[in-house]
């Protein structure tokens, strides 16, 4: 067993795994109601064997500890529940950290589920604390499940439980403050997400809200402790003065943290993703490798090393990033 290393140094060890691109809800920083999808085939996805063996190869051969579900929206996807509880052997003889981000509609009847499968951490997709607002940003009413949700999770003790909000100048940025006010008193990290260019999105300056405006916001009321330096954290995060909560910012846009990332990403169709916004035809198919008798897990270990020694150092700026087709939230999983 040894650490993945890129060309510049870095130790990869988070894989983000997106298990389906299918997702309920229609929020206008992914998935609009006027972008049209192909959506994928189930053959077209990774089985659970296929992912298992995937996960373990990025276990086993190179000391992957932390493992997060995304999608689309994960709990669309008909077999993550069972997935998860599948990697419950795994996690025992590796000691994983295995989190779930999900928009929280479906998540109410699977919490306790997940919570014994072994999910320690929880994000929770949720950009408006207003019913009217969450319906004009997501394109459906589902509000109170979400909220149901997060109550819910916060009470049997996913802790800390992550709320991830994208704000948008216009649409959001106007109740900053209650969500700092809503998560003071609670075990409950708020996370500030700037608005990222995607496919499809619509993406304008206008529309753009840099975290510094963000927490220059919170700071007229609240005082920010920062604290957990860690070179390989996406987010900047601060205690607030007297109170439980914690605040967090990721700026992916205004001040990226590419020199310390240590992700790697599988996405909804099966390809190895070395980045983020890494253009479509740079990632690598592991079908071909799964679905064939000739490779070992050994060999395709190798073949992932080889592979992410095209990473980059950074993503590209703002004017290359509009630039990307097909680079669809949907089916990278964030």
């Amino acid at each position: 067993m040894k650490k993945l290393v890129d060309k510049f140094g870095r130790v990869l060890d988070y894989l983000r795994f997106s298990v389906t691109d299918r997702c309920n809800l229609n929020c206008v920083y992914c998935n609009p109601r006027d972008n049209k999808l192909n959506l994928l085939k189930d053959h077209e996805m990774l089985s659970n064997a296929e992912s298992l063996r995937l996960i373990g190869i990025f276990v086993k051969h190179f000391e992957f500890r932390k493992i997060r579900f995304t999608g689309g929206e994960p709990l669309a996807g008909k077999n993550i529940v069972n997935l998860i509880a599948e990697l419950k052997p795994l996690h025992e003889s590796y000691g994983l950290d295995i989190g779930i981000t999900t928009n929280g509609t479906l998540l109410k009847a699977h919490l306790d589920s997940l919570k014994q499968s072994g999910v320690t951490k929880l994000n929770i997709s949720l950009d408006s604390l207003d019913k009217d607002k969450f319906c004009k940003i997501t394109g459906k009413d589902k509000f109170e499940s979400v909220m149901d949700a997060v109550l819910l999770a916060e009470e049997i003790g996913f802790q800390p439980l992550k709320i991830n909000c994208v704000v948008m100048k216009g649409i959001n940025d106007d109740e900053i403050l209650e969500f700092v006010d809503f998560v003071k008193n609670r075990n409950i990290n708020i996370r500030f997400i700037e608005y990222m260019p995607f496919s499809g999105n619509k993406w304008c300056e206008g529309k753009f809200i840099s975290y510094m405006e963000i927490k220059d916001i919170i700071e007229k009321k609240f005082r920010l402790i920062a604290f957990g330096e860690n070179n390989s954290e996406v987010a900047n995060n601060y205690h607030i003065a007297g109170y439980k909560g914690i605040v967090s910012f990721i700026s992916s846009i205004s001040n990226h943290f590419c020199d310390g990332c240590n992700r790697l990403r599988i996405t909804s169709e099966g390809s190895l993703k070395l980045c983020l916004f890494s253009p479509k035809y740079q990632d690598l198919d592991m079908k071909n490798y799964l679905r064939t008798d000739s490779f070992s897990d050994t060999e395709i270990a190798e073949i992932i090393e080889h592979k992410v020694q095209d990473k980059v150092l950074m993503h590209p700026d703002i004017s290359e990033l509009l630039k990307l087709e097909k680079n669809n939230m949907l089916s990278i999983g964030g």
